[in-house]
């Protein structure tokens, strides 16, 4: 990967819907050139997938929280193909630390987020106990990292 490409991922990043020629343009590289670069950055793998950022608040998803949780390793269940399978579950990651996964979860309100966790996630076997951590402002997310 050389200067051309990262100039290429830094105006994919901003805009996944950017032309090849709007990219040549900016970069100052012919167009073929520029699809070739792009083809090669999906064949290796450095993009993985283009994607789009929806407005959560238009589609009234209100609340977003993390929620640790806690297995009993003893009990042999597949909790973290239940827990990714929940559309509310934007991220699962298994951590570090005193719980074993964490959750990134976005729903309507409140109501919607104690049903989902009596309902869903704790009526999980081989969850013992949650942890929830109510997000009340953004003041920085990001989809990628800074190339």
């Amino acid at each position: 990967m050389d200067n051309y490409d990262s100039k290429i991922l830094r105006l994919l990043i901003k805009n996944s819907r950017i032309t090849g020629a709007d990219i040549a343009r900016k970069i100052n590289l012919s167009l073929p050139a520029v699809t070739e670069r792009l083809r090669k950055l999906d064949r290796s793998g450095i993009v993985d997938r283009y994607t789009i950022k929806v407005n959560r608040e238009q589609l009234s998803l209100h609340l977003m929280a993390y929620i640790n949780v806690w297995i009993d390793h003893t009990k042999n269940t597949p909790v973290k193909d239940q827990l990714i399978a929940m559309e509310e579950v934007m991220e699962c990651h298994h951590v570090a630390g005193d719980s074993d996964l964490l959750l990134k979860v976005l729903v309507q309100d409140t109501t919607a987020l104690e049903q989902l966790l009596v309902s869903k996630i704790k009526a999980i076997k081989g969850i013992t106990r949650t942890s929830t951590t109510i997000i009340l402002s953004s003041y920085k997310e990001e989809i990628n990292a800074k190339i």
